[in-house]
């Protein structure tokens, strides 16, 4: 285990051990002081403060179960203390407990939360509390109208709960101030497993979408479905076994009851217990001892010896109770319905089980007993009824108490459930994705940022997700080599097209004897427009670095047509003639021909589409007049534009086979007039607007000089 994730977790669990005994004593001292147990959740409330909702609740759900102890209904209310929890941890992680107001709304929810539940589980299991009556009596003592139990002892539970969590808060600050810096973040980093993450970066993970559902609301609805089912099956199933259960202890006691009744009956003396009306010390004595048989039990309702007749069943004996007088000796009680189905079998002198009735007389369990005279024949049955009543009112009790207190342990299963799967699954993984999402590979030092970014995660789940995780990073670190030595590649073969491009420009110009540096010079003078219509703000969309670099390493290639026109044409010393100028305007359709052919045997170098426009397009005029498509302004493409300049500009200042050179001053006058007809007004802006680096360029001679001059401003 990591030493920093072993640390916080000895930590941690000593602080939360302190935490519930802290929230024992307050409770035990409130209990003894005579209050309600209201101040034991103050450490729950620090904890939540400084570690979240998990340790939060946990505390809480311990608090209870010692504290039960004391209190045996205590724990029917770990539903109100584990809501209260959750509340301070929301409040304190949005920063509303550091405002009067937030801690005003606080005070409130929780108080009325308080205030409604301790009614409802009051209500619901039964219990008695003795604060919802002295409530009551004391708001009963000033109002002379009937009152409702459920708005007065709302109202008690509300105000007591203001103050007593107002007391609890400030406890709880106490207990966070007082707990030191180093713990505190311990307790604050405890669930991570990974390096904690903070600020925006935690915030993306929160909020990372899916294209359909995210890990973290599988898991909610999962653990809601499952536990909501399971939390019903249980309190179903548990109400059922209770029921069945004492229903089956009832049967017993209902059995031994009737059998003890007829184990007192003398079944020779029926008739004489009839004929006596009920008098004599016999029949008094007999009455006396079924009279201490039913005091055995509350539960026992009714004892009696019934003889059964067809007419009906004829009182032998028969008891008192509070709200029933007894039937007199003799007297002919008349079949119930439900009743009726035994009575074959009763005056046969057979044997019944134990049956449960619904009559005026309530919800009963009925046993019967059989009384034998000395010939063995059944002449009456002692019969014993317990009330049912009871146990199906307190079912609904005992169902909703199960409810009730799963609810709470439900709550925190849940909280455990998403907590796992956000420290162990949900933040891990994301953290993964958006780190990989923010990789970089355009230079050695983004691609070992890459691997440095997720060297940092430094996940340690110990699972599934660290192992994905450890296989990621060896990935990330392999694929971040592979690039370099792909790039390097790359950049090998890159300079090699460009070394041929040059090598082949110069096997064309070496054919033509007046151009002499003219592709070198041409390429610099496109590299110093491109620069200043960017910084000007001139086409920012087109002119990227990508495309600057393009037009660079395509302009020696501008003249390539030239290689089909023939010396005689191409070196002619004198004034062309138009059939021959027609020849020579044909080369630049042939360089677009020739670069169309590269293309499609060098799909992937995107600068010969650029050398293609350029080849093809360099002699078009702004106005329409140039050629091979007479195109005209912005159909033009700008790589094209830029060319026209530079190539034309070049061919003023140089001598050709049919004209010598003009002054710098002269060739930079023709550009300016040939401005909006000839050229692209804004490429000519540019061109003048960078004089100085015209200037200098114009005066190189060496082709290494100017190369590398064209190189470092490329790379500046």
């Amino acid at each position: 285990m990591n030493r920093r994730v072993k640390s916080s977790l000895i930590t941690g669990i000593t602080v939360y051990i302190i935490t519930v005994i802290l929230n024992f004593i307050l409770n035990y001292l409130s209990i003894r002081s005579g209050m309600p147990p209201l101040f034991g959740i103050a450490g729950s409330m620090a904890i939540a403060i400084m570690g979240g909702y998990l340790p939060g609740v946990w505390v809480v759900l311990y608090t209870h179960l010692l504290t039960g102890f004391l209190i045996k209904e205590f724990l029917d209310y770990s539903l109100i203390n584990i809501l209260i929890t959750i509340i301070t941890a929301y409040f304190s992680q949005k920063g509303y407990l550091k405002k009067i107001s937030g801690i005003i709304s606080y005070v409130l929810i929780t108080s009325f939360i308080s205030a409604a539940l301790s009614y409802f589980i009051g209500s619901q299991t039964g219990g008695v509390d003795e604060l919802i009556a002295a409530g009551n009596a004391v708001f009963e003592g000033y109002l002379t109208a009937p009152v409702s139990p459920l708005f007065f002892s709302s109202i008690v539970i509300f105000i007591i709960s203001i103050p007593a969590h107002i007391i609890c808060l400030m406890i709880a600050f106490v207990i966070v101030k007082l707990v030191p810096e180093d713990i505190r973040i311990s307790l604050n980093e405890f669930s991570w497993l990974q390096k904690p993450i903070k600020g925006q970066e935690l915030i993306n993970l929160d909020n990372t979408k899916t294209r359909k559902v995210t890990t973290k609301a599988v898991f909610i609805m999962a653990l809601i479905l499952t536990c909501m089912t399971v939390l019903l099956l249980v309190a179903v199933i548990g109400s059922r076994l209770f029921i069945d259960h004492t229903k089956d202890e009832n049967e017993k006691l209902a059995i031994g009851t009737s059998e003890m009744a007829a184990g007192i009956i003398d079944g020779d003396k029926i008739d004489d217990y009839i004929k006596s009306g009920g008098q004599g010390t016999e029949y008094e004595e007999v009455v006396f001892e079924l009279e201490n048989i039913r005091s055995i039990s509350d539960n026992i309702e009714y004892v009696y010896v019934y003889r059964i007749m067809p007419d009906g069943c004829h009182v032998i004996f028969d008891l008192d109770t509070e709200d029933v007088k007894a039937s007199e000796p003799g007297e002919i009680v008349p079949f119930d319905t439900t009743f009726e189905q035994y009575v074959p079998t009763l005056l046969e002198g057979g044997k019944i089980e134990p049956f449960i009735s619904n009559t005026y007389f309530g919800r009963l369990l009925t046993a019967y007993t059989p009384v034998y005279d000395s010939n063995g024949e059944v002449v009456c049955y002692a019969g014993v009824d317990i009330s049912m009543d009871y146990l199906y009112n307190y079912r609904h009790q005992f169902f909703m108490r199960i409810l009730i207190t799963c609810s709470g342990i439900i709550i925190v299963i849940i909280i455990t459930g998403l907590w796992i799967s956000k420290y162990r699954i949900i933040y891990p993984v994301n953290s993964i994705v958006e780190r990989a999402r923010s990789f970089r590979y355009d230079n050695e030092d983004a691609r070992k940022s890459n691997v440095e970014l997720m060297e940092d995660l430094g996940i340690h789940t110990g699972d599934e997700i660290e192992r994905l995780y450890n296989s990621f990073l060896q990935v990330t670190k392999d694929s971040m080599k592979s690039f370099s030595k792909m790039q390097q590649k790359s950049d090998y073969i890159e300079k090699v097209q460009a070394n041929l491009i040059v090598i082949l420009a110069d096997m064309v110009e070496s054919r033509d004897e007046s151009t002499g540096d003219h592709i070198k010079k041409t390429s610099m003078y496109t590299l110093i427009i491109m620069k200043q219509m960017r910084k000007m703000g001139m086409h920012t969309d087109i002119l990227t670095d990508e495309f600057i670099s393009n037009v660079y390493k395509s302009a020696p290639l501008h003249d390539i047509g030239k290689i089909k026109i023939t010396d005689a044409i191409l070196n002619k010393p004198g004034k062309l003639t138009p059939e021959e100028f027609e020849i020579m305007k044909m080369h630049s359709t042939y360089g677009g021909e020739i670069i169309e052919q590269l293309i499609e045997s060098l799909s992937e170098a995107s600068y010969l589409e650029v050398a293609r426009d350029i080849a093809l397009y360099h002699h078009e005029k702004w106005d329409g007049s140039g050629y091979p498509k007479g195109l005209k302004e912005e159909e033009i493409p700008l790589s094209a534009r830029i060319m026209a300049v530079a190539d034309v500009f070049d061919a003023l200042i140089s001598d050709r086979v049919y004209k010598k050179a003009f002054s710098y001053e002269k060739a930079m006058s023709i550009i300016i007039e040939e401005s909006g007809t000839h050229f692209d007004p804004d490429v000519v802006k540019a061109f003048i607007s960078a004089d100085d680096k015209v200037r200098e360029t114009a005066m190189l001679q060496n082709k290494t000089l100017i190369m590398d001059n064209a190189d470092q401003s490329l790379n500046a």
